[in-house]
């Protein structure tokens, strides 16, 4: 697989995200609907996610290819899987 091919199962991920984001936001929405389209969201947010892990290592690669020395850092706004996000407050909800 390209990487521009990469990029562009990407940002149509990202899109399709968006717009069933916005086909739930609707009111009026039957339960089946939502239900199937929170599944189509699911797999696009593993898709995506899938990608920023991939680009995430390719990234620690280059480092390591350009120094000699691998150094990681966190990609900014990307967390690490299963990691609890800094916004969601400790012990769940």
């Amino acid at each position: 697989m390209s990487e521009s091919s990469t990029k562009f199962e990407f940002e149509k991920a990202i899109r399709e995200l968006e717009q069933i984001v916005t086909r739930l936001d609707r009111e009026g929405i039957g339960l089946d609907e939502a239900i199937a389209l929170f599944e189509q969201g699911i797999e696009r947010l593993g898709e995506a996610r899938h990608w920023l892990e991939r680009a995430s290592g390719r990234v620690e690669e280059l480092i390591a290819s350009s120094t000699g020395k691998l150094k990681t850092a966190p990609l900014v706004g990307v967390e690490a899987a299963g990691e609890e996000s800094a916004d969601e407050p400790e012990g769940g909800s």
